[in-house]
């Protein structure tokens, strides 16, 4: 034994092992650890915070209740997901929303009420704004269903390709041509399609936009924004609705962290690592702030790929191409997330009497501005200020679930685009600040006394999402949603979704395939990626992802 093999050696000897160690207690971190401890392996989970969920954590913020600083809704589980973690059988009790969003574009504006019975939807849409809506709504999904399955948001244990391949595949011009709209053109070039008329549409076609930018920094107008919009519509059967979890999303984490802790495993919070340890090309340790040591057979980083190369891994050189592909994601976080503490339930205004017979009306939805205008505050936004409106995604979750607040109040969360999140650095607390009263101002359109019942408030920006969760410019997307930076194109190793350059070192979070959401696959697939690479040993990377399938066991085989 040499003297450095020596040195590791005592090195190990006097820190912890484990089989594997993953840096960030968020939802995927900790769905890597759960699968990887069910399969028999020793694990420890490092968190920063005080509390497991990332930005899809719960916490008190406000005096007596109980936050969502990040994610505030589950969308979306595959049918594997829930059948692999079956939560609810873990003690999560989730609450059906029969009025998932009511979206409002103008004070003279028809509300579009998003039910959860497709035909009770399907009645309204037709009753609220006409035969041509409903038509235009039913081919806007039919259009939608075709690049949602190239884009495989909700396919399990499969790694993804490259967008261009995807579409020279295509079996005929005109799926060649379909793809290259939906992925590549505007959401504006789509959205024209089936909703033409700007009058008799407005609120379609201001919803639909909306929707598609929440997750990039574009317009509705800018080429590739379709990519969100197709992103955003692709749903999984029945479990496409949204739904809440009742005492907060982070319910989910937790269940998550009991379930690694009952089978052996650690979550250790206020754990701040300080960087990853390479030996020859290969991660064998975190180092914490503290000094101490922890090393393990494989490490996983739940953080995006500038924060963990430029970030954990900064003392050591990748390969130059390797480093010009973690440099050329795009992360920016042109948001503000307000949090608020209400003394009583807010009113609609009179023009919207009728949402108040609707039950689940006051849950929220969305405020949001014509697509031209959208696309003014985008570019507004781009010059480095504040645009004159705020679009916003708004809710008051203690319609649903009063546990969130103590007896008599409300809490309500909001999300407004577009900050100026690339303006001076001095300038953006004020900015912040100036948007968070523009905010407030749209919702008192719709809700007149909502200022007179705010009691308490928090305004975060980009910048806290940055330090709160050391994510790159605070985008919560872990890389936005753009065409150059989804599918394939979103893994660093070709064949592969979660493997990195260094040996033994991977990606879990939403900076892998399918991207952002609580969907638990970014971390699902990690895992299996990890017990393939272990069962392929030494063969090369682009060889592990067909043996990803091969090596899954069903969540009946882990009972503890």
């Amino acid at each position: 034994m040499n003297k450095q093999t020596e040195a590791t050696t005592s090195a190990k000897e006097r820190n912890e092992t484990y089989d594997c160690i993953i840096v960030g207690a968020g939802h995927n971190g900790l769905a890597t650890g759960l699968v990887l401890a069910r399969n028999g392996h020793k694990v420890l989970v490092l968190e920063k915070n005080n509390y497991v969920g990332g930005m899809g954590g719960t916490r008190e913020i406000l005096k007596d209740c109980r936050n969502e600083v990040g994610a505030s809704c589950l969308f979306p589980l595959s049918a594997e997901i829930k059948s692999y973690f079956d939560f609810e059988s873990h003690g999560v009790e989730l609450i059906p929303l029969p009025v998932m969003a009511v979206n409002l574009a103008g004070a003279k504006a028809r509300p579009l009420i998003f039910f959860k019975d497709p035909l009770k939807l399907a009645f309204n849409v037709l009753r609220s704004f006409g035969p041509g809506a409903m038509l235009g709504f039913v081919r806007l999904m039919k259009f939608c269903q075709f690049p949602a399955q190239v884009l495989d948001r909700f396919t399990a244990r499969k790694a993804p390709r490259k967008l261009e391949d995807l579409i020279a595949e295509a079996k005929t011009s005109k799926q060649r041509q379909h793809l290259e709209l939906a992925f590549k053109g505007s959401a504006m070039d789509i959205i024209d399609k089936f909703f033409p008329d700007p009058i008799k549409h407005r609120e379609l076609r201001a919803s639909m936009a909306f929707a598609a930018v929440q997750a990039t920094y574009k317009g509705p107008y800018t080429p590739g924004s379709g990519m969100c919009l197709i992103y955003t519509m692709a749903q999984e059967g029945s479990d496409g609705l949204m739904q809440r979890v009742r005492g907060g999303i982070g319910k989910l984490s937790d269940c998550l962290a009991e379930q690694i802790i009952a089978l052996g495993g650690e979550v250790r919070l206020k754990q701040r690592v300080s960087h990853i340890v390479v030996e020859d090309n290969r991660a064998v340790a975190v180092e914490l702030k503290s000094g101490q040591r922890f090393y393990a057979n494989i490490i996983v980083s739940n953080l995006d790929k500038q924060a963990t190369f430029n970030g954990l891994l900064a003392t050591h050189t990748l390969e130059e191409a390797d480093q010009l592909k973690v440099d050329a994601f795009t992360h920016q976080g042109a948001f503000v997330h307000m949090l608020f503490k209400l003394k009583g339930r807010p009113t609609y205004s009179p023009h919207l009497k009728k949402l108040n017979n609707i039950p689940g009306a006051y849950f929220g939805g969305a405020m949001v501005l014509d697509p031209s205008e959208l696309q003014r505050s985008y570019e507004t936004c781009l010059r480095g200020e504040l645009p004159e409106h705020v679009p916003l995604a708004f809710q008051i979750p203690t319609i649903v679930d009063p546990t969130l607040a103590p007896p008599g109040f409300h809490i309500a969360s909001a999300y407004g685009f577009y900050f100026p999140c690339e303006a001076d650095k001095d300038q953006r607390g004020k900015l912040r600040d100036q948007m968070g009263e523009k905010l407030i101002d749209h919702i008192c359109l719709y809700m007149p006394d909502f200022r007179e019942v705010i009691v308490d408030q928090a305004i975060f920006s980009s910048d806290h999402f940055a330090s709160m969760q050391g994510v790159t410019n605070g985008d919560w997307t872990h890389g936005l949603l753009h065409p150059d930076q989804m599918i394939g194109d979103r893994c660093l190793i070709d064949g592969t979704g979660h493997t990195t350059p260094i040996d033994n070192l991977f990606l879990c979070g939403a900076s892998c395939h399918p991207g952002p959401g609580v969907t638990f696959l970014p971390g699902y697939n990690c895992a299996h990626e990890i017990m393939a690479a272990n069962v392929a040993g030494s063969e090369p990377m682009q060889e592990i992802a067909s043996k990803i399938t091969s090596t899954t066991q069903g969540p009946t085989a882990h009972a503890a």
